[in-house]
């Protein structure tokens, strides 16, 4: 899916001074993209006062959450896991502080290339009570290369537009002096989705409309031209 959507074209000018001449555009860009992957953002968090029992639970936890992603054809290659974090809990009596216990926690980003699947894996997740859902990120694979090609065609546009401003005076247009660009991704998260109760309040319709489908890039170039 790929609709081009030209943003409007800014008015140029002819600027002349001692020295030269110059013809100053610029030009912009957006165009939507289906998205083709889905990024779901998750946290696995315990709390205990034994740290070694701790680090066996979330092991076994974790080894738990990953058997449940298989069940959806999510492996485990694409269960990107970031470093085991721990702090420590305390509480205060009368200015005295004293340890309570230990927090372990572990994020993961799970990678889906079907909304679908996202979907249900963020439906699984819910389900856990030591789960906590950041968000589901549409993105695009290729990205780079996508961006790149609407760069190349908003630069053509703005040199179009350069040379069609200089022909309107009888000019000749010489070489390029400055070219400055700026654009980016729209990345649509999805809903903060969190325990059992949260879920609950979703239809399964719902849940997979609260992530995003699509995926805007857009471009824009400011160029000066010489006269």
């Amino acid at each position: 899916m790929q609709n081009a959507m030209p943003k409007s074209l800014k008015v140029p000018s002819v600027v002349s001074d001692a020295q030269m001449s110059t013809v100053k555009v610029s030009a912009s860009e957006s165009r939507k993209y289906g998205a083709n992957e889905f990024v779901t953002v998750a946290m696995l968090e315990l709390r205990g006062r034994d740290k070694e029992l701790l680090f066996k639970q979330l092991e076994t936890r974790r080894q738990a959450i990953f058997e449940q992603m298989s069940k959806l054809d999510i492996q485990n290659a694409d269960i990107e896991q970031n470093s085991v974090d721990m702090r420590k809990e305390w509480s205060y009596d009368k200015g005295t502080r004293s340890l309570t216990g230990y927090v372990v926690s572990q994020s993961f980003a799970i990678r889906c290339s079907s909304r679908s699947v996202a979907a249900a894996a963020v439906a699984v997740l819910s389900a856990e009570l030591d789960v906590e859902i950041d968000r589901t990120s549409a993105r695009l694979k290729g990205e780079d290369s996508l961006r790149k090609e609407i760069i190349l065609s908003v630069g053509k546009k703005a040199m179009d537009k350069a040379e069609s401003y200089a022909e309107s005076v009888g000019g000749k247009l010489g070489k390029a002096i400055s070219v400055s660009e700026n654009g980016g991704s729209d990345l649509m998260h999805g809903r903060r989705v969190l325990g059992v109760a949260k879920f609950n309040d979703y239809s399964e319709d719902a849940l997979l409309s609260s992530i995003a489908d699509s995926v805007s890039i857009s471009a824009s170039v400011h160029l000066v031209v010489e006269l």
